[in-house]
């Protein structure tokens, strides 16, 4: 990482910057040290109020949308977040308008107007966001959870705040808090990009230098007493699957087992090799999904075991868990096991850092708590941590005596009713599970081909060369030395947009297997060795094609390829392995409708592309499932899984020489028979079509989408500067429904750009009482934009934005390893990746106000709709 330097204003706000040029991109990320817990019982939430407030307006921008709209026209992006310790505010942008986006930072720190009539709107966009949080179980049973587990810390409460605490907030209430906790000595500004570093120290101190310098409230919670002990709760909700949460009390960030606590919830509960997903997934059957999370904060710790299950197996779920937590406790980990661990966390400490948001997120986060130099120990302090360590952290924190368990559970599941101490009295009496053999990451031979395929270079695409191999395989190269990291992707054109109503899935289930063994691997020896390099491999699934990446530290490029290359030549499709993954996405197909953006998208698909693939759900249809035998699996792998059909990209820290002789060694010997999978054919015009469902939530979902032409159309590049016009803050329709009236939490449109059709599409979350109103304010807004068209600095901002956007986009090896890929097998190219900057510029004002009119006809529009019917939480 470049060199980082500091300084501290004479008003005592911190500025850090650090220069890099791997994008032409800069992080702006101001970072405060307030949070949920630095609120009072009476001002619960008031953080997050404020984060809302933020950039809705100063006295030089009174508009509540004009700073979105200004950083738009940067080409940028600005959102912000609020924790339990901090709340931060970040834009990324294009290096060029760094000054001017510090500027508009500066003014909405130093400057906040926040509006009564707008605080008015936003406090029913937060109530909004609540019961958006209520309606997704996973984020609602952790809350639970702390509820549960602590009794006078505030990460105890229900963080957004209460409908009635809420409205009753002021102006004068934000203000007063806004003035006694954003002062200058709890700020800190991270800048990191594509800028000469004294050059932004000094911007900032032109900008900030003048904030008046001021003693800020105290900080932080009252303490959580002494005598912990053990609880459990059930709670009921309108869910599918249950969830089920233990957590334990842990070591506060940075202290001697804050690392060492890091490990131990890896190997207990990251990757495909962890003991918990090895044994209560894998080995038991009990849940669909675990893991383990470890969350610090300066004063306290929260280890917690998170999965999900069918509600009947939740109380053996907990004894298995009890088992592996006890084992642990008992006899140290193995050192395999260790340094899995020490792997998996360097190399997340790298990849955390590719990408300008995430290093200045970095660097505000130690330097607030004690240093940005801190960060560069994390490597070093991981190597002294040893098994014995380990093992005595689980004997300490992972007691049962002390853990809180939270079960939520389906309004309709029968379930025995379970009383606190016969629980805790059972769980007590678990033994440890006896531990097998190590698996250990075993160095699998290759096998020497007989002959090595000839290659030739293609046309060079900006930095990316093209490596065409006589047997049909292209790679894409792109070399990037700035971090130890390269990317790998594999992909085929097909699968799922091949498929029909008698084999719905069967892509997904072919692709779940093939990670799951080899005739060389079996599965579990697999997940030590893809875990032991720090990684996983990532399953790429499209409509228009699927595949796998790996990202990996450049020291094991050539052992992850060969693994890769393994996977996707050589699956096992054992029959045991087959019938895990079939009842996982059994499972699936009913857990997706706890998911509301995700399954009101499945919902609107149906609705729109009737009897094309498009329209089939995600996780496939439970009778052809079911029904997938294994010779169905290896015929599909057989037609589909083809070097012709095959595009390869690796992106990073490797030699063009290393890599087209580590492809040339992975394809060697691979007949090249076979086109490929199928394209689906054209999508057929839509008429006005729907597909709704009720449930007790307390939000209603919903999507308005109309048909559009298929990726390589030359209108797509208009439609995208629709998306731009209309979406996220500053954005029409953004403002229509939820800046001016508040009638949702969420207003996103969309592009679904696919090789045979597409959609443009809106996505509304709303209280069930203005899911109606929320729509007649969008099709009164499209109705104007059809009629007037937009302005023209409104299409000029839009291409100012979508360039910043889209180098914003190519951060990072695996980003642009992606999209070399997506863009090379759906049509475009690795040139209408890299181009299209270009392509957005060339697009008129006459050519958007033409795809407003063509496309957003209310005739032709298809919903789907997931209708909430609110309950109390």
């Amino acid at each position: 990482m470049s060199r980082t330097i500091k300084e501290v204003l004479p008003n005592g706000l911190t500025v850090l910057s650090t220069e890099t040029h791997a994008s032409p991109v800069v992080a702006i990320n101001l970072w405060v040290r307030a949070g949920y817990f630095d609120e009072d019982d009476r001002e619960v939430g008031i953080s997050h109020l404020i984060e809302h407030m933020f950039f809705k307006g100063t006295a030089e921008r009174p508009r509540p949308d004009q700073i979105a709209v200004e950083i738009k026209g940067l080409g940028g992006d600005l959102n912000a977040g609020t924790y339990y310790d901090s709340t931060n505010y970040y834009v990324v942008l294009p290096a060029a308008n760094f000054r001017k986006g510090l500027e508009i930072q500066a003014d909405a720190l130093i400057h906040p107007a926040i509006d009564p009539e707008e605080l008015g709107r936003e406090i029913e966009a937060v109530l909004q966001e609540a019961r958006r949080k209520i309606d997704t179980p996973s984020a609602y049973a952790m809350e639970m959870m702390y509820g549960e587990a602590f009794q006078a810390h505030r990460i105890r409460r229900w963080r957004i705040g209460s409908e009635e605490g809420l409205r009753a907030m002021t102006r004068d209430d934000l203000l007063a808090y806004y003035r006694s906790h954003y002062v200058p000595g709890r700020v800190i500004l991270s800048i990191v990009g594509a800028v000469d570093a004294p050059y932004a120290i000094e911007t900032a101190r032109l900008f900030l230098g003048g904030m008046e310098a001021a003693q800020g409230a105290p900080l932080g919670s009252p303490p959580e007493p002494p005598g912990r002990a053990f609880r459990y709760r059930r709670l009921r909700g309108d869910i599918a699957r249950s969830q089920l949460v233990v957590g334990f009390h842990a070591a506060p960030a940075l202290t001697d087992d804050d690392m060492t606590l890091r490990i131990l919830a890896h190997l207990l509960g990251s990757g495909r090799s962890s003991r918990l997903h090895q044994a209560v997934r894998e080995n038991k059957g009990l849940v669909d999904s675990i893991g383990m999370g470890l969350q610090s904060f300066q004063d306290i710790g929260v280890m917690a075991v998170v999965a999900g299950c069918e509600p009947g197996k939740a109380r053996a779920a907990l004894g298995a868990i009890q088992a592996e937590l006890q084992g642990l406790r008992r006899e140290p980990p193995t050192a395999g096991e260790i340094e899995r661990a020490r792997t998996a966390i360097e190399f997340q400490h790298h990849q955390s850092r590719s990408e300008v948001l995430g290093q200045s997120a970095i660097l505000a986060y130690y330097e607030a708590m004690g240093g940005f130099a801190l960060a560069d120990e994390v490597v070093e302090r991981l190597r002294g941590v040893s098994a014995r360590d380990v093992r005595k952290a689980a004997e300490k924190y992972l007691a049962i005596d002390t853990a809180t368990i939270l079960e939520y559970v389906p309004d309709e599941a029968k379930v025995d009713e379970i009383d606190a101490a016969a629980l805790h009295e059972e769980l007590r009496r678990i033994a440890p599970a006896s531990r097998s053999v190590e698996t250990a990451a075993r160095a699998v031979p290759a096998v020497a081909p007989d002959s090595a395929p000839q290659v030739l270079p293609g046309p060079q695409a900006g930095p990316v060369s093209r490596h065409r191999f006589d047997t049909g395989p292209l790679l894409l190269l792109e070399q990037n030395h700035d971090l130890p990291l390269v990317s790998f992707c594999v992909a085929f054109r097909g699968g799922r947009a091949g498929e029909g109503r008698d084999n719905c899935g069967i892509t997904r289930l072919m692709q779940a297997t093939m990670v799951k063994g080899t005739p060389r691997r079996e599965a579990d020896h697999l997940a030590v060795e893809v875990d032991a390099l720090g990684t996983t491999i990532e399953r790429l699934i499209d409509e228009d094609y699927f595949g796998f990446a790996m990202t990996v530290l450049s020291k094991h490029a050539r052992r992850a390829f060969e693994i890769l290359m393994d996977v996707v030549r050589h699956p096992a499709f054992r029959h045991e392995e087959i019938d895990k993954e079939r009842r996982l996405m059994l499972t699936a197909q009913e857990a997706i409708k706890d998911q509301s953006l995700p399954y009101t998208f499945q919902l609107f698909r149906r609705a729109a592309f009737g009897s094309h693939p498009y329209a089939l759900p995600t996780f496939g249809l439970e009778a052809p499932v079911q029904a997938l035998k294994r010779e169905d699996l290896v015929k599909w792998h057989r037609q589909s899984v083809v070097p012709t059909a095959m595009v390869i990209s690796a992106v990073g820290d490797i030699t063009a020489e290393d890599a087209v002789d580590l492809v040339g060694t992975g394809i060697a010997d691979w007949s090249h028979e076979g086109r490929g999978g199928k394209d689906p054919g054209q999508v057929l015009a839509w008429g006005a079509a729907e597909a709704i469902e009720s449930r007790r939530r307390q939000q209603t979902a919903q999507i308005v989408g109309f048909p559009t032409p298929g990726l390589v159309s030359p209108e797509r590049f208009a439609l995208d500067l629709v998306q731009a016009i209309t979406s996220g803050l500053g954005g029409r329709f953004f403002e229509e429904v939820r800046g001016k009236r508040g009638l949702a939490y969420a207003v996103h449109a969309f592009n679904y750009h696919r090789i045979s059709g597409g959609a443009f599409a809106v996505y509304l979350a709303t209280s069930p009482g203005d899911e109606v109103e929320a729509r007649k304010v969008l099709f009164r807004e499209i109705a104007h934009l059809r009629q007037d068209g937009p302005r023209r600095e409104e299409v000029e901002r839009a291409v100012r934005y979508l360039q910043g956007r889209h180098s914003i986009a190519l951060q990072g090896n695996v980003s642009r390893a992606v999209r070399y890929v997506d863009a090379e097998v759906r049509g475009p190219g690795v040139e209408g990746v890299l181009g299209y900057p270009e392509r957005i510029a060339a697009v008129g004002g006459e050519d958007v106000s033409d795809a407003i009119w063509r496309y957003l006809d209310p005739d032709h529009c298809a919903m789907g709709v997931l209708r909430g019917e609110p309950q109390r939480p």
